[in-house]
């Protein structure tokens, strides 16, 4: 079901990049501080620490107005998962395997609102789409989002960004999973460089 729903988008996508003109298209690095933390609070369980997370991605953005613009793209992002020991576990570790891997990859989809001449204000939804299984936390597959402000700085062809931001993860899941859920969140910044066409 998701993956058919993350082939839909990227479809959609692409029609919607063919029928527009003056494109900026980005290719962008960035590294966040992130958890994952449980929606409410419960005591005795397992804590899950989310290390060295990096993603990188591809972002084309069109300009619907004097100071809108429109970016849609994909994100890959990777991480290591630690599981904190818990009372039950014996010294050595978890009495449970789990993949340390975390993988995911996203559809972002906002608006920006430039400020001045450099900087600018972005929000929107991320579709996100899991595809790392036995981290032992929640599917992190949903509709989440995002919100930041950046810079932009501007030649004759190329664009250089840095695009401090805050995502979540897993607001609106694709599985029900009961009462309680793991919500993946990051605090991080993207550097990107985008050509004009």
């Amino acid at each position: 079901m998701k993956y058919s729903l993350l082939l839909s988008f990227i479809l959609l996508i692409s029609f919607s990049v063919t029928a527009q003109s003056g494109l900026v298209v980005k290719g962008y690095f960035g590294a966040s501080g992130a958890m994952a933390n449980w929606n409410e609070d419960l005591d005795g369980a397992s804590s899950v620490d989310i290390e060295n997370l990096m993603e990188v991605g591809v972002l084309l953005s069109n300009r619907i107005g004097e100071k809108f613009s429109l970016s849609g793209g994909l994100n890959y992002t990777f991480a290591k998962v630690e599981i904190n020991s818990c009372p039950l576990c014996n010294e050595t570790g978890l009495p449970y395997p789990y993949n340390q891997d975390f993988k995911m990859l996203s559809i972002p989809i906002y608006a920006e609102y430039t400020l001045g001449k450099i900087f600018y204000v972005a929000a929107g939804p991320v579709l996100d789409f899991q595809l790392s299984e036995g981290n032992n936390f929640s599917d992190q597959s949903g509709l989440g989002f995002l919100v930041g402000m950046g810079a932009k700085l501007k030649t004759e062809k190329l664009v250089f960004s840095i695009f401090p931001n805050y995502k979540r993860h897993n607001t609106i899941s694709f599985e029900k999973e009961g009462n309680y859920k793991q919500v993946l969140q990051e605090l991080g910044v993207q550097f990107g460089v985008g050509y004009l066409f």
